[in-house]
């Protein structure tokens, strides 16, 4: 009651400003003067009220804040999740009123001052940054001297509090939303004592310097409005929550973050140094000392680093404490250990088990280390804890054993020690059955990332870690090649094998502690081992055999002599080979037939093979511990070990040497292959690259001598011969430059890759000055440099000066990169250098290519090498056979004028089908007449009476079936692109040029059915509207569908379902739910009980398909090559072609009709040009997916067309129509399989022969640069040795090794396997090698995944509630970045974009056809990539308009994972691992890797070069030890995704509107409608002062409600007043409870909104125009007529409610579900919102016609207007 008097002797002292009032308001000029003078007080009295914040006057400024605090802690909203965050919202109230509750004091620091301080400065920057000078004078003014506010609040004063405690409000919510993140707000509460830390947290609020609190950060992105809600924010590792234990210690790191960033920016200075004094001269650094001298500096160090570790180490524990105390000791080692090295302390050895302890000058100095040292520890070891929170999650009981370990070691050494000795310790007992082997290597493989990441990530150099991490890798090398062993040689489905247990323990025993086959001792242990495993074998498949006399070992596959000897069968072709054919036992001796057929003795066939078999498991093993295990770290094993090795390789015979004396034995070496178990030597020496390659993985220095003795060797024995050195050298060079290839790729910027290939150019300039007699390594090493650093000059030279698309940062590199090519190439004393160069432009980016950059660089082609711009283009044509050429050499003399006679008699003399020979024809004469008029010299063009004359021909020649066809190629009057026009870009000649002989084909193939949807597509577009066209995406739900009907049981009813998320699943037998799980793409609840479906489950109709028929691409841009269906990448990517050509001359014929196939639709004007651009992008797509360059994709194309001419394929039971999917399926696999197969095989020759014909044209025959190009001419015959660098077969052009040349090669080896391969004999298959292959282009994108997601949690950090929808659509990604103060967020947000454009890219085609949850990305939102000027939307996470492509992105990317994985399970029958959410997933849980860090070097490293004596060098890929490595390294042990309840959506502002406030209120607490509404009404009816008081306070109640909830009976006004200490509560509240909530709102704002408009002001401010619209006067007399039928109050009620919660709800109009519902009937809206909302006020009247339906929604508002002023007229 006493505070309801002083209320009122305030209202009082506004009694003389209201006289002042009332007198100014009967002069003359009334208003006006009114006007003036308020705005003169309020701006008098808002500087007044901002100079006494600042100045501490007897004014009650502390009361404004009490006041404002309600308000404020209602528009607060915690991130995180939980019950107990749910209670924070009442207890950060209770706690900020118990210390407000002492106002400021003079000298005296509390949190009144500290939030009166931070006003203050808010305002001023307000007023100084986010108002114009006039607007900052007037900014109170403005609002509270209104009228409307006066008559609102009754008072002047009353109205410039109101309007003073509006400005205040947020900007009080924004300052304690800041500093509760992390629960900062605690500490003040904390009754430990520790008073330092409560001054600590009040002098950091209290300095802006410190906490940078900008006006800026309280307002939108965008449109700079000020937010309405604050999100109290978490900065724990990954969005987790915990509790400050040292004041805004997250400000403290960032601060700390940014000073290292910025030392680390100066190399000549040691950047904790600088760190720690810039942090000590700043305002942060002085409250920090402070602090530390008050609480003590290691308290306040252990509080900091506590903090710290809870905001940098993601943990997956349910109890993460444990984890978090070991992640704080090993950051403390790293400290000690760092000081250590500054005190130069020594470690000592007297702990147990001589581990060592780091000394110091003061044992526990590193607890008084500085922050920056703190940072900089964890950084140091940052990726091993990374390694180490992996490890937790595989192995989570590894936390309580790490716990106990008393062990001053780093915490992933420990880990490891602990893991190596729980293995070693298990391992001997669990090898002995086959379940327990099985399930110990499939923890062995899913252990086996981690573990060698962790093995790398330790690299301490002291003695003592040296020796603890050595242990654990010997026992390591023992596990994993015990663990290879049994992969390999015993696997458990091997029946053959008896003694396998006995055999893995006999390994495990020889291999011992110390296993390291970098060493002899391990490696002659595994000789040793492998020498009693064949014996043992040998006796199992052969029975107890004598020895060998050749080789005296135990004989292997058996083969008896005519004199009853036995040897081993590599020994007597050892001896054929040697030429020694009699028995080489010495006592025997006896001559044998040199026929004689080295076949085992028959009776040991069947053992043969199995001992072969074991023979090949044996090899596999081997050379997988040899690559695994003795080349680690970059380091070569020692020498007795390489020379053993090099001894399988190049080998010589002991029996030869004992023998080198016979007359008919050769000594010599003989060469084996890489196989060490190999049974017998190849029939022809062959030198294989694999050593080599192994030698090349470490440092070339330290392995040099080796290098020079393989080479040595291997030149040995080919006795001098000069062609087969130089294709030794040849080889050599290739595998050195695939090393220089492999060290390139490890550089993750492109501009280290650029200095890389730089300095390789740089270091061989000697090169160019050599001159020895004799060829030596260095050489060859200096000729793979050049050729490394050119390959790569060749590229950034067509990207920076063709293609432009080079970064403005890289822009001087690419320069200097261009500069150190120059000075190789223009040396001349070696010419290849240059060649190599012109070959490289011009074989892997096209002709054009060359041209266009050597007019910018002339020295590329030398004066003496160019022609004249006039000289003849090249004919591709060529390859159409020596009758085009003849008839084109006939048709060049017509053209001079010659005469038809001999043309004619040649076309009578053609010897092929009327289709072909009208086929040649008229590509001739389109190349040789029609091609002609590109001269821009009319004399160069055919003259009209030729044209005429060759018309009157064609129509008189019967082999011109097609006269039409042919008078258009003649006259030149071909439509579109194809019409010859001088000046026309290369590229546009190319295309055409293949589009006008497709044509030709199609023309001539009326007969060929395989080509009648091209025939039709190109003649009658309009015939293909409801066709699914060829290489389109589709949904594959009816493939599966029909898949399992096929193989269903008898009398079963398979039943398809979808799970919440729109996920198809299957129930069998009766087809109803019986069973409840989880769904396997989502782990939402599926299935059901007793027929009943779970919620959210639908049963899929029959014809649910979300495939488009039409062309559904989009624009056409760079596409990478993509399978569809059943079709490789390569061949989609041709099929794609050959569809847009024919709807290219299709749209020349009907561009409407085509312009319909097209989604989204194109203009008729411009579809031929989009065709043909589309044409163009897929040349570069098939470039990528075969690997060559674009000339040569242009000769492949004419090929094909060429061939399909040629062999014309009918098959039967097609349907050419493509009505449905499985039509065009069929159809594509028979076309696909008839020619594109058939013409990809063999591409290399292919390409290479047709290159050969075009060079060798006699148009071109005087051009010697396409024949150095095209490397036609043979070498000299006389090669010098000598100078071997001057060699130019060391200078050929070679494809570019990597993922499209695997791909290329792999299916060709699909193709051969088909046919059944070489011999007859039927190949290998790797079917995880071609599920990986098929799928690679897209499963590359997730190891992006935890970079996407940790995007989102930034993105929701700083955007969620502060931005519109309409903001996000409309701002670009670039214009966001450029407004982000922070050089260090900016940069790290840059990098995480750039990682989502790349995943977008990747994936996005297929985004379409992938819904989730029951959504599905638009295909417009597809179209295009991702780019900085994209709109700020698409990468928030959203389920409305442009965020359904961040969140469509995250789904998809896990869907493929697991979509993977179980083709994966299904093709290995391995059991998945158990799901992981995509939140807990690190890298180890993903298929993850990079296309070219971690591909290429599997690639090369299984990429072997044969030189074959005879044959010369080839390439051979290893697919099987490529796909075991993918598996082991990729596949093995991931698990399936999940996506459970941390998803989390960006929460735009307009999402919290009114009517989604009061639907979450509801979901908290029931609501009912007022007891007695009416009464209320009548109270407050001549009361705006009271309503806005009572509104003001619901408001903030609501607020509160929302979040925490409350039992519905509970009075409000108590609520109010206990809970939330609103002091201030009405009287008239008592008689209400929370259940009446929402309808007390509704009432009070109804009657504000209507006094507002009595008194004349606008009661909807924020509605939008369109709803403003005025309503006819015919219409308005209609509407008051119907008011007579109708209840006003109740009306008016009700279509207050529907303006405000229903119509009104702001939409983004660029979301795909936005309706505009102005023009809707608003009596039908009203209709449907009573019955939708229950409306408490029925209105019969609006059911009939009374109420007339004309009016529509945007009247909404002048109806309401008109119903009050009906309601009140007399």
């Amino acid at each position: 009651m006493e505070e309801e008097k002083e209320e009122e002797e305030k209202e009082g002292e506004d009694e003389p400003m209201d006289t002042e009032l009332r007198t100014d308001e009967s002069a003359n000029d009334g208003t006006d003067t009114i006007t003036r003078l308020v705005k003169r007080r309020a701006r008098d009295g808002a500087r007044f009220i901002r100079e006494k914040l600042e100045l501490e006057s007897s004014l009650d400024v502390d009361g404004i804040v009490k006041k404002c605090l309600h308000g404020a802690m209602a528009m607060l909203k915690d991130a995180t999740r939980g019950e107990a965050v749910k209670m924070r919202k009442t207890y950060r109230l209770r706690l900020l009123l118990t210390h407000l509750e002492h106002g400021a004091e003079e000298g005296n620091l509390n949190l009144m001052t500290v939030i009166r301080k931070r006003l203050t400065l808010l305002l001023k920057d307000k007023e100084e940054t986010a108002m114009s000078a006039e607007m900052a004078s007037h900014w109170l003014s403005n609002d509270a001297a209104s009228f409307k506010a006066i008559c609102e609040a009754g008072t002047f004063r009353r109205a410039l509090w109101q309007y003073l405690e509006t400005g205040v409000t947020p900007l009080l919510a924004g300052i304690v939303a800041f500093a509760d993140t992390n629960a900062n707000l605690d500490i003040l509460d904390d009754n430990g004592g520790d008073e330092w830390a409560v001054s600590m947290w009040l002098e950091m609020l209290g300095n802006a310097d410190i906490t940078m609190l900008r006006y800026k950060d309280l307002q939108t992105v965008m449109h700079r409005s000020e937010v309405k809600e604050f999100e109290v924010k978490t900065t724990g590792a990954y969005g987790s929550f915990f509790q400050n234990r040292l004041p805004f210690s997250w400000v403290i790191k960032e601060q700390t973050d940014r000073l290292i960033y910025v030392a680390n920016q100066d190399a000549n200075r040691d950047a904790r140094t600088v760190a720690e004094n810039a942090l000590r001269a700043s305002a942060l650094g002085r409250v920090l000392a402070k602090a530390e001298a008050e609480g003590g500096k290691r308290n306040v160090v252990s509080r900091y680093l506590a903090d710290f570790v809870r905001m940098v180490h993601r943990s997956h524990s349910t109890n993460p404490d444990p984890e978090y105390k070991l992640v704080i000791k090993d950051i403390e080692y790293a400290l000690r250990c760092s000081h250590l090295q500054e005190q130069g302390g020594e470690r000592s050895n007297e702990e147990e088990g001589g581990v060592a302890e780091p000394t110091f000058l003061d044992p526990s100095a590193y607890l008084e280390s500085s922050f920056p040292r703190i940072h900089l520890a964890y950084e140091s070891i940052r990726k091993r804890l990374t390694i180490f929170s992996e490890l937790v999650q595989l192995w989570p009981e590894s936390v309580g054993r790490l716990a106990a370990v008393d062990r001053n070691l780093p915490l992933d050494l420990k880990c490891l020690i602990l893991l190596m000795e729980d293995w070693v310790a298990r391992t001997n007992a669990e090898l002995k059955g086959v379940d327990t082997r099985k399930t110990w290597t499939n923890k062995v493989r899913r252990m086996t990332p981690v573990v060698l990441r962790l093995l790398e990530s330790v690299t301490d150099v002291t003695p003592e870690l040296v020796q603890h991490r050595d242990n654990c890798r010997f026992a390591w090398n023992r596990i994993g090649a015990l663990q290879l062993f049994v992969e390999h040689v015993c696997p458990s489905d091997d029946a053959d094998i008896k003694q396998s247990s006995k055999w893995c323990s006999s390994l495990w025993g020889a291999l011992g502690d110390k296993t390291d086959f970098k060493t002899a001792k391990s490696f002659d242990n595994l000789e040793k081992f492998f020498r009693m495993c064949n014996k043992m074998a040998s006796e199992t498949f052969f029975g107890k055999q004598q020895n060998c006399p050749v080789c005296s070992g135990v004989v292997e596959f058996p083969v008896r002599l005519p004199c009853d000897h036995v040897l081993c069968r590599k020994c007597l072709v050892e001896l054929k080979e040697t030429a020694f054919f009699r028995c080489p036992d010495t006592k025997c001796g006896k001559p044998f037939n040199q026929n004689l057929k080295a076949d085992p003795v028959s009776a040991q066939k069947n053992g043969a093979q199995k001992f072969s078999r074991y023979k090949q498991q044996c090899n596999a093993f081997f050379m997988e511990v040899v690559s695994l295990f003795c080349f680690t770290d970059n380091t070569p094993p020692a020498e007795e070990v390489i020379r053993k090795l090099m001894g399988y390789v190049t080998h010589r015979s002991k029996w030869r040497e004992a023998h080198a004396g016979d007359g008919d034995a050769a000594g010599g070496s003989a060469v084996k292959t890489k196989k060490m178990f190999e049974e017998s030597l190849d029939p022809t020496p062959v030198v294989r690259s694999f050593l080599l390659q192994l030698l090349l993985r470490a440092n070339i220095e330290s392995v040099r001598k080796y290098l020079e003795e393989y080479f040595e060797n291997a030149l040995g024995l080919f006795n001098s011969d000069p062609a087969q050195t130089i294709e030794l050298c040849i080889l050599c060079v290739q595998c050195l430059e695939d090393h220089y290839r492999c060290q390139s790729a490890q550089y993750h910027n492109e501009i280290q890759r650029i200095h890389f290939a730089c300095y390789r150019l740089y270091d061989s300039m000697s090169l160019l000055r050599r001159d020895q007699a004799t060829v030596a390594m260095e050489t060859l090493e200096e000729v793979a440099r050049v050729r490394f650093g050119l390959n790569d000059a060749a590229l950034w030279m067509h990207r920076f000066y063709v293609e432009k698309d080079v970064g403005k940062t890289l822009n001087t590199e690419v320069i200097r990169l261009v500069g150190a090519a120059r000075e190789i190439c223009n040396q001349d004393l070696l010419k290849w250098p240059r060649i190599y160069l012109m070959r490289q432009l011009a074989r892997r980016f096209g002709m054009d290519s060359l041209k266009r950059l050597s007019e910018l660089q002339e020295w590329i082609i030398p004066n003496h090498a160019r022609r004249n711009e006039n000289d003849t283009i090249p004919d591709r044509y060529i390859i159409c056979g020596d009758d085009y050429h003849r008839l084109r050499e006939l048709l060049a003399e017509v053209l001079i004028g010659k005469d038809l006679g001999p043309l004619d008699d040649a076309l009578k003399k053609l010897d092929c089908s009327a289709e072909v020979a009208e086929y040649v024809a008229l590509v001739a004469t389109y190349r040789e007449i029609t091609s002609a008029n590109v001269h821009e010299d009319i004399q160069r063009r055919p003259t009209p009476e030729i044209v005429n004359m060759l018309t009157e021909f064609y129509n008189a020649c019967p082999t011109f079936r097609n006269k039409a066809l042919s008078r258009a190629i003649v006259g030149n009057s071909l439509d579109g692109c194809l019409r010859v026009m001088p000046h026309r870009d290369a590229l546009d000649r190319d295309v055409a040029e293949v589009i006008v002989q497709f044509k030709i084909l199609l023309t001539n193939s009326q007969n060929n059915g395989l080509q009648r949807p091209w025939i039709d597509m190109s003649t009658a577009p309009q015939n293909m509207q409801n066709c699914f066209l060829p290489t389109m995406p589709q949904d594959d739900l009816d493939e599966i569908r029909a898949v399992i009907e096929k193989t269903r049981t008898a009398g079963e009813n398979v039943t398809f379902y979808k799970c919440p998320n729109g996920h198809p699943y299957v129930i069998g037998n009766c087809g109803l739910p019986g069973v409840a799980y989880t769904c396997f793409q989502c782990g939402a609840g599926v299935g059901g009980t007793n027929h009943t479906l779970l919620p959210g489950n639908t049963a899929m109709g029959a014809s649910e398909d979300n495939t488009r028929r039409g062309h559904i691409l989009g624009q056409p841009q760079k596409r990478l090559p993509v399978p569809e269906r059943q079709m490789s990448a390569a061949a989609t990517a041709i099929m794609r072609a050959l569809l847009h050509m024919s709807m290219y001359l299709g749209s020349l014929e009907n561009p409407q009709a085509v312009g319909q196939l097209i989604v989204p639709p194109v203009d008729p004007a411009g579809v031929s040009r989009f065709l043909f651009d589309h044409i163009a992008s897929d040349v570069d797509t098939i470039q990528n997916a075969v690997g060559r360059s674009r000339d040569d994709v242009f000769l492949f194309l004419h090929i094909l067309v060429d061939f399909m001419i040629r062999n014309v394929q009918h098959v039967d039971g097609l349907d050419l129509q493509l009505q449905t999917k499985e039509s065009r399926a069929k159809w594509e696999s028979c076309y696909v399989n008839a020619y594109i197969a058939q013409a990809l095989q063999g591409l290399d020759a292919k390409i290479q022969d047709a290159n050969n014909r075009m060079v060798n044209d006699d148009r071109l025959g005087n051009n010697p640069l396409l024949r150095t190009i095209f490397e036609v001419d043979a070498p000299a015959e006389n090669r010098n040795v000598g100078k071997i660098h001057e060699e130019e077969s060391l200078w050929r052009f070679r494809s570019h090794i990597g993922l499209e040349h695997l791909a290329h090669a792999f299916d060709e080896n699909l193709s051969q396997k088909k046919g059944g391969g070489k011999d007859g004999k039927k190949l290998k298959t790797f079917p995880i090698l071609q599920l990986f292959l098929k799928h690679e282009h897209q499963l590359r994108a997730i190891r992006l995944l935890p970079n996407v997601l940790r995007l989102h949690r930034l993105l929701l950090q700083r955007l969620n509630r502060c931005v519109d929808s309409s903001e996000a659509t409309t701002m670009k990604i670039g214009e966001f970045l450029d407004n982000i103060r922070d050089e260090n967020q900016r940069q790290d947000l840059h990098v995480l974009i750039d990682d989502f454009s790349e995943a977008w890219d990747c994936v996005r085609t297929s985004l379409p056809n992938h819904p989730f949850g029951g959504y599905t990305i638009p295909l417009e939102f597809t179209q295009e990539p991702l780019r900085l000027e994209s709109c700020l939307a698409m990468l928030l996470p959203s389920l409305h308009g442009w965020g359904l492509c961040s969140v469509g992105l995250v789904y998809y990317l896990q869907a493929l994972q697991n979509d993977f994985l179980e083709n994966y399970s299904k093709e290995t029958k391995q059991t998945l691992q158990a799901r992981v959410d995509i939140f807990d997933a690190s890298y180890a849980h993903l298929v993850a890797y990079h296309p070219v860090h971690d591909l290429q070097p599997i690639i090369l490293a299984n990429c072997n070069y044969s030189l074959e004596v005879g044959k010369g060098t080839t390439i051979e890929y290893d697919f099987g030890s490529m796909e075991k490595q993918l598996v082991e390294r990729f596949i093995r042990g991931r698990p399936r995704l999940g996506i459970g309840s941390q998803m989390v959506f960006i929460i735009y502002r307009e999402d919290f509107t009114n009517a989604s406030v009061f639907e979450h209120l509801r979901n908290r607490i029931p609501q009912e409608p007022l007891p007695s509404p009416a009464d209320l009404e009548r109270e407050l009816r001549h009361k705006p002062t009271e309503v806005t008081d009572l509104l003001a306070g619901i408001d903030i109640a609501v607020g509160f409600l929302v979040s925490v909830g409350g039992d519905p009976d509970t009075k409000l006004a108590k609520f109010m007043y206990d809970t939330l200490r609103m002091k201030h509560t009405k009287a008239m509240l008592l008689s209400y409870r929370l259940k009446h909530v929402e309808s007390l709102w509704v009432m009070l704002s109804y009657l504000r909104a209507r006094m507002q408009a009595l008194y004349g002001h606008e009661p909807f401010e924020k509605v939008d125009e369109k709803y403003r619209e005025p309503i006819p006067d015919d219409l308005l007399k209609k509407l008051r007529l119907g008011f007579q039928h109708i209840q006003m109050d109740a009306f008016s009620i009700l279509l207050y409610k529907c303006i405000i919660f229903r119509i009104t709800v702001k939409q983004n109009a660029a979301d795909e579900d936005y309706i505009d519902n102005s023009n809707f009937p608003l009596k039908d809206v009203l209709l449907y919102y009573m019955s939708d909302s229950g409306s408490e006020y029925p209105i019969p009247a609006l059911e009939d016609d009374r109420f007339p339906g004309e009016v529509k929604v945007k009247h909404c508002v002048a109806t309401w207007l008109c119903a009050l002023a009906f309601r009140h007229q007399p």
